[in-house]
């Protein structure tokens, strides 16, 4: 492993791993995985009716993932938030799916395997 690290909550020296979602070949997975190798959390969620743009992700900012859009923001992989969408009928203003441009070369420093690729 030859990338940054980072805290994220209680686990320090974590990193990324980025790749597409099998069914749908825009989306954009990035998770955090530990030093260890054990899986923290995936920050993405793929949102089957969202059209995505080449490197754009929709970020899960809700549940065990609460704070995660700042969190990538102060890391600098988030450029841009462009949307904001509650993650069901019944969520707060704070429980939402972020469509956020992403940073790919400052994602790549902190990510081990990068394997995403936009293609239609």
């Amino acid at each position: 492993m030859n990338c940054k690290t980072f805290k994220y909550k209680n686990y320090g020296d974590c990193y990324f791993n980025v790749g597409n979602y099998v069914y749908n070949k825009q989306s954009m997975a990035i998770s955090i995985i530990t030093k260890d190798g054990e899986s923290v959390t995936v920050c993405t969620v793929n949102m089957k009716d969202y059209l995505y743009e080449p490197d754009t992700a929709t970020i899960k900012n809700y549940s065990e993932n609460a704070g995660m859009t700042k969190f990538l923001e102060k890391l600098g992989v988030i450029e841009e938030v462009y949307s904001k969408a509650p993650c069901n009928p019944y969520a707060s203003k704070n429980e939402t799916i972020d469509y956020c441009l992403i940073n790919i070369d400052r994602l790549k420093e902190y990510t081990d395997k990068f394997n995403y690729e936009w293609s239609i």
